[in-house]
């Protein structure tokens, strides 16, 4: 529907009916023609025919009008997926909803930090006095203070959805309904009860040939070594990493072939704001984090100790532990690498005895174990595979799975080799 048909049915409705729509359009038309605006042409024609410039404001729009910086929308939509994330600002607990509605003419993306009703996949409802933003290139819808929202009962919105093909790589919250092929490296189903309802839901790994991803299938069985295409999937952010999410409404086929499992390096650039599992990132260690080397930890809940007494256990008997905090950075972003006690003794080349006699015998003083991860890892170029957990307030996060340290000289050659196949 292009914007004069749009402008046409806004009027219509605004006038109640009362005027047909040949007549409203040779009006609009008029006054485009003598220069005026489309949004005031609106306005002049719905006050000729008496009708309400209020009441041009309150109609709905349909989801393919939208444009970013529009203060007053109101939305009659079906809520095609909704996430929710606790944050803490200025000391106070809130939490934000976001995902995907949509109607007849399309779908976007919404945020909202309040919510008059709790919204579940499916639900239709009337969003009134919303307004719009510009994110990552599209529209989103925002659910501001003063927007209302109200649940409609015995209403149903056909959704033009427009899905995505996408590879594992390529998923984020962000991205929509997407059409996804790959292979079911592990799965798992339970039990879980919703409103009561006793439902299955099988979980796992799925991968292709640039990636893996978690998986949610809700009342569809899904088994070790299917190779499976998904049309209408979505993406939501589960520990701070995309997770893939479908059942029984989407439409799952299963393949007579196989698909090979890999692991490409990826840019931290491309994890920031979505994380990533299983990622592999390749960069230099430029930083060494206080909290790194020899530590010591609550026998009880594992939290780090700074004296014997652990705030939620009391006085106790502290255990010692290795870590390591390190920043890598590629040069399109940073990411906090989180090494365990295993890959430090690994990086160190000492177990975590021989890092507390070293401790000891130089009078109690642990910088000395900080010294030593400074000069392993400084400067380092190293690869590395985790799960990137990507948090608004601290950034990118790696929990670090495997590591290998890289030569110099073969970065160097293949950069060569790659100048070379590209003719510079």
């Amino acid at each position: 529907m292009d914007p004069i048909q749009q402008a046409v049915e806004r009027i219509y409705i605004a006038t109640e009916g009362k005027v047909d729509k040949d007549t409203i359009i040779k009006k609009l038309r008029e006054y485009i023609t003598m220069g005026v605006p489309l949004r005031e042409a609106e306005r002049s024609v719905v006050t000729i025919y008496g009708g309400s410039s209020y009441a041009l404001i309150t109609v709905p729009k349909k989801v393919e009008e939208l444009t970013p910086g529009e203060p007053r929308i109101n939305l009659r939509v079906k809520v095609i997926s909704i996430n929710s994330k606790t944050y803490e600002l200025e000391g106070e607990k809130r939490t934000m909803h976001y995902g995907i509605i949509g109607d007849e003419t399309g779908t976007v993306p919404f945020t909202a930090w309040r919510l008059d009703v709790a919204l579940r996949k499916g639900d239709c409802v009337d969003i009134i006095n919303a307004y719009t933003r510009e994110w990552q290139g599209r529209v989103q819808v925002i659910i501001g203070n003063n927007t209302k929202v109200k649940l409609l009962k015995d209403v149903d919105i056909q959704v033009k959805t427009a899905i995505k093909p996408a590879k594992i790589i390529e998923l984020h919250p962000k991205i929509g309904l997407v059409e996804v092929k790959g292979k079911i490296i592990d799965s798992r189903e339970k039990e879980v009860f919703v409103d009561g309802i006793p439902r299955k839901v099988w979980e796992g790994i799925i991968g292709d040939e640039t990636g893996e991803v978690p998986f949610s299938a809700w009342d569809v069985e899904v088994n070790k070594g299917d190779v499976i295409k998904i049309v209408g999937a979505y993406v939501r952010t589960f520990r701070g990493m995309p997770q893939l999410v479908f059942d029984n409404r989407c439409t799952i086929e299963k393949l007579n072939e196989d698909i090979e499992v890999h692991e490409i390096p990826v840019t931290l650039e491309s994890l920031e704001g979505r994380g990533g599992f299983n990622a592999v990132v390749e960069g230099v260690i430029i930083d060494i984090k206080n909290g790194s080397g020899l530590i010591y930890r609550c026998p009880e809940c594992g939290r780090v100790l700074s004296s014997r007494t652990c705030p939620m256990h009391g006085k106790v008997e502290p255990k010692a532990d290795l870590r390591i905090k390190a920043v890598l950075d590629d040069g399109t972003g940073a990411t906090l690498l989180i090494f365990n006690r295993e890959q430090t003794e690994r990086i160190l080349g000492m177990n975590l005895k021989d890092v507390i006699k070293m401790v000891q015998d130089n009078m109690g003083n642990s910088a000395v174990v900080m010294e030593a991860i400074e000069d392993k890892l400084i400067a380092v170029p190293m690869r590395v595979r985790g799960n990137a957990i990507s948090d608004e307030r601290y950034g990118l996060k790696t929990l670090v799975r495997d590591f290998e340290f890289l030569n110099l000289e073969d970065i160097a050659k293949k950069a060569q080799h790659l100048l070379e196949e590209l003719g510079w």
